[in-house]
């Protein structure tokens, strides 16, 4: 699923909407907090970023997926990705869109499964491979 994602990304990369949203840890407009440099800052950042996506998937691919087998069986995918669909409002179209069947699949590999693992390796490593393209494509632009 990571290698389908890459091409996408990396044109994604190249649209005005998607740098002016990746990185969301932007070291060329931070100053220095408490004597750390960029790069410190940045691993912490990233660090805590892909912590929070165990949080997302823990309540929309656990809660709404996992949680909600015995009672709505594959009917909990469907709601859970309108809804997952909304956490990207505001973030670039294509990212939107792509979130509602993004969420689709990650909801039928947690209904196949019974556990938010592989939704969690997934949406991590396509989260840490946008941030990684953008900073390869800001440094090529001169940005840093």
């Amino acid at each position: 699923m990571i290698v389908i994602m890459l091409p996408l990304i990396v044109w994604a990369s190249f649209q005005s909407s998607f740098l002016n949203t990746y990185p969301v840890f932007k070291p060329w407009i931070i100053k220095e907090v408490f004597g750390l440099p960029h790069w410190q800052m940045g691993a912490t950042y990233e660090f805590f970023y892909g912590l929070d996506f165990l949080s997302i998937e823990l309540l929309f691919r656990g809660a709404l997926v996992v949680g909600m087998i015995k009672i709505l069986g594959k009917d909990s995918i469907l709601p859970m990705a309108a809804a997952y669909a909304f956490l990207h409002y505001g973030k670039p179209f294509p990212e939107t869109l792509g979130s509602v069947f993004g969420g689709y699949i990650l909801g039928i590999i947690a209904l196949r499964t019974g556990n938010i693992w592989g939704g969690c390796l997934i949406h991590i490593g396509v989260a840490y491979m946008m941030d990684f393209v953008a900073y390869i494509q800001h440094y090529w632009r001169g940005d840093f």
